[in-house]
């Protein structure tokens, strides 16, 4: 039924007196609107280890720093033909892929002819009609139709990718592929009308929405740019519920999502971030909870304001918080290996490190000689205790993402730095992390990473 779903509407039908045919299934629109970051199609990338010029990647890097750019900057159409995910993409996708050299296509002898069948002959059925392929070289409009019914079962077919059966779960990313390959929008749809759904399905929603993102790695262009920019925009739209108060918890399970897409989405940037209007949910921070300067809601606390139950020892706000900020390192920790100018924009927004703790202070002033001295008292994260043990593993996560986002930082940012008060800020954290879990190897390890590259400034 899904391959026929372009052929349905193309059959002879009878209509009743007002003209209506069938299949005129309305379904009520979604409370709010996707946004358009980034772009949908495949575009192909230069490998930064291979370079017409044949310098090394980081001596390229330091002629950037000074202003040297090289003119020719063009990749080898035939490497770029070769490097093009074709398991990822749809038919017609493959057909309007740029940088194709003609010869590979035209030589008998190339795997590439033998794989790929050529768009310019159009593919025609035994009565002489188009099929669904030629439709999309043809630009055709015909409306995709599809049975509701089926397609409300898509997010427990998604469920299936994590069956105990092998089988099971390899025919059900398999189904998955295709939907994702071929209409990204009707397999997502039935997922995120259970998203909006006064938070009803919620759970159900987040389980099948991680499957989706466990069928592959990479998922297919379309299909990341589609769950991207519909998560954003399901964002937007429930930091204005400020009659929700869950709607905190529902931003730190749809984050990492989105923190594991953002380098699957082409043109990401800074410039579209801010037209889209979303740094207040992506844009790391030193600081734990939010501060003044953030939107006003229950989406944006400026504290934990406890458990509310004598049974939970850790607020669950807490564990929220600190989900959302390890996403939102790794989030530009992805964008910043993609490219290195974005680290602007982090540099001005990053305040000293304040890890997990059940105080209530949120500001916290620079370390002084003192705290360096060595002590027998340990720090609550340290300790033991069921209390001291889940704080002391939501700071060693949360220690770890942000070791890793200084050190790319570190990599990115200019060597003639003149602010030494910014660097001051991110030497801070690393000392407090330092403080905290220097009884950690792994801890130590990406610390010294860091301090590393502290002196080359």
């Amino acid at each position: 039924m899904f391959d026929w779903r372009f052929q349905i509407l193309s059959q002879h039908v009878i209509v009743n007196r007002t003209h209506r045919g069938p299949f005129k299934l309305a379904r009520d629109p979604l409370p709010f609107v996707a946004t358009d970051i980034g772009s949908s199609l495949f575009v192909p990338e230069e490998d930064p280890n291979e370079h017409s010029s044949g310098l090394p990647l980081e001596l390229r890097k330091h002629l950037l720093e000074i202003g040297w750019t090289e003119e020719n900057k063009s990749m080898d159409p035939l490497v770029a033909w070769i490097r093009i995910p074709i398991s990822r993409l749809s038919v017609h996708q493959l057909d309007r892929v740029h940088h194709r050299p003609d010869d590979a296509l035209s030589s008998p002898s190339s795997p590439i002819a033998d794989s790929m069948p050529s768009p310019k002959s159009p593919v025609s059925g035994e009565n002489g009609t188009l099929t669904r392929r030629s439709s999309f070289v043809h630009g055709s409009k015909r409306r995709a139709v599809f049975a509701p019914a089926l397609a409300a079962s898509f997010p427990a077919l998604a469920l299936l990718t994590f069956h105990a059966n092998f089988m099971v779960a390899a025919a059900a990313r398999n189904v998955l592929m295709d939907f994702m390959r071929h209409d990204p929008a009707l397999l997502s749809r039935p997922i995120f009308d259970l998203l909006s759904d006064d938070r009803k399905e919620m759970a159900v929603a987040i389980s099948a929405l991680q499957a989706l993102l466990h069928v592959r790695r990479l998922l297919p262009p379309a299909m990341a740019h589609d769950i991207f920019n519909t998560l954003t925009g399901f964002l937007k739209h429930a930091s204005r519920q400020v009659e929700t108060p869950d709607v905190f918890h529902v931003f730190a399970d749809i984050l990492p999502a989105m923190a594991k897409l953002v380098t699957q989405v082409r043109d990401v940037s800074i410039r579209e971030i801010r037209r889209a209007k979303i740094e207040a949910f992506v844009i790391p921070s030193g600081s734990l909870w939010f501060s003044s300067s953030a939107p006003a809601g229950p989406m944006f606390p400026r504290k934990h304001g406890g458990s509310g139950n004598p049974f939970v020892t850790v607020p669950t706000r807490l564990a929220s918080m600190v989900m959302i900020r390890v996403s939102q390192n790794m989030f530009f920790l992805a964008m910043l290996r993609r490219n290195a100018q974005e680290v602007q924009l982090v540099r001005k927004n990053m305040s000293r490190l304040v890890l997990p703790s059940l105080a209530e202070a949120q500001e916290t002033g620079p370390l002084e000689l003192k705290d360096f001295v060595p002590t027998k008292l340990r720090s609550p994260q340290t300790g033991s205790g069921p209390v001291n043990t889940v704080l002391r593993s939501l700071s060693l996560l949360l220690s770890r993402s942000y070791l890793l986002l200084i050190a790319q930082i570190f990599r990115s940012m200019s060597r003639h730095l003149s602010d030494r008060n910014e660097l001051a800020v991110l030497i801070d954290g690393l000392n407090r992390i330092l403080l905290v879990h220097g009884d950690d190897i792994g801890i130590v390890a990406q610390a010294m990473i860091g301090e590393n590259y502290i002196r080359e400034f």
